[in-house]
């Protein structure tokens, strides 16, 4: 019989190796992480993404989230969101959380894994942290544009940046003291980007 108490053995993982790809479903499954970091769901693999959000980051993100509420109040008839989950792809399966999704016209979630929102959201907007790596924005920003998004924000608290980049690759930066705007696809939205640090 063996001892409950004996130390478990764990077989090493050879480089050959690799664990089965996850389905849309089966990552809706999945358990919260308790690990403090967060998660998406990438070519069918669990990756981490990031360790829990620092002031900063919060303070952009929260900032943000209100003013494009209030635009929309006015100007819209879509919702703004925070982290929530977007089905890039079903194979292989992928799902990627932006830290704010602006959505142009309601979409319904319901039926779907995770209770996700299919596609991309028309304006992805990723605030980066000192863990990002720029490698892996480039496959976020490439990921979101093949699944539909007219534009990717990337909100930089270290040089007090916004870059808004666009399908065809062009892109646009705006420093601490411009004003934040995109009026091809949110006309009437503006904020100072100093607000958000």
């Amino acid at each position: 019989m063996k001892d409950a108490t004996a130390p478990t053995r764990l077989r090493p993982v050879r480089y050959d190796e690799r664990p089965q790809p996850m389905t849309l479903e089966e990552y809706a499954k999945s358990d919260e992480p308790e690990d403090g970091y967060r998660y998406e769901l990438v070519r069918g693999q669990m990756v981490v993404q990031e360790p829990v959000a620092g002031y900063s980051h919060g303070h952009s993100q929260s900032t943000l989230i209100q003013r494009l509420g209030k635009w929309m109040e006015a100007f819209g008839e879509g919702t703004i969101l925070g982290p929530t989950g977007c089905i890039i792809s079903d194979s292989p399966a992928t799902v990627r959380g932006p830290d704010i999704s602006v959505l142009l016209r309601r979409r319904s979630s319901e039926g779907e894994p995770g209770n996700w929102i299919r596609g991309a959201p028309d304006v992805a907007i990723e605030i980066l942290s000192p863990s990002n790596r720029p490698g892996e924005m480039r496959e976020k920003i490439s990921d979101y544009f093949a699944a539909g998004a007219l534009r990717v924000w990337i909100v930089d608290p270290k040089t007090r940046t916004v870059t808004i980049r666009r399908a065809d690759g062009s892109e646009t930066i705006f420093r601490e003291a411009d004003r934040l705007e995109d009026p091809e696809v949110l006309p009437g939205f503006a904020v100072e980007v100093g607000e958000l640090f």
